[in-house]
């Protein structure tokens, strides 16, 4: 059973992580504004909120919605650009998966 601890310990760490760089990223193209476009903007600080969302247990699913929807967004818009953004890809299979699991810290964990 000590290999289900350390499981859920990791799956906290992950969840942890993605958040944070997920916000991170968000939040810097929000205030630095990416390209300078408003519509960039406005994408990376529902983004940004979504991430925030995604870190709180109770609003776990609100955030991963959110993120999951700026994340194909922003995968959209790069592709318009001829750009591949792989990361972006990996970004919404972590949110998939903390979303599917559910949160392993908190209350009531």
């Amino acid at each position: 059973m000590a290999q289900t601890g350390w499981l859920r310990r990791m799956i906290v760490v992950f969840h942890l992580a993605l958040g944070i760089v997920i916000l991170y990223g968000a939040a810097t193209t929000a205030l630095r504004g990416g390209t300078g476009t408003l519509h960039i903007r406005l994408l990376a600080s529902v983004e940004a909120l979504g991430a925030v969302l995604f870190l709180v247990p109770r609003t776990l699913g609100t955030g991963a919605l959110l993120l999951l929807l700026t994340i194909v967004l922003a995968l959209a818009f790069h592709l318009s650009l001829g750009e591949w953004r792989g990361d972006l890809l990996v970004y919404a299979a972590g949110v998939g998966l903390i979303a599917a699991h559910g949160p392993t810290y908190g209350r009531g964990r």
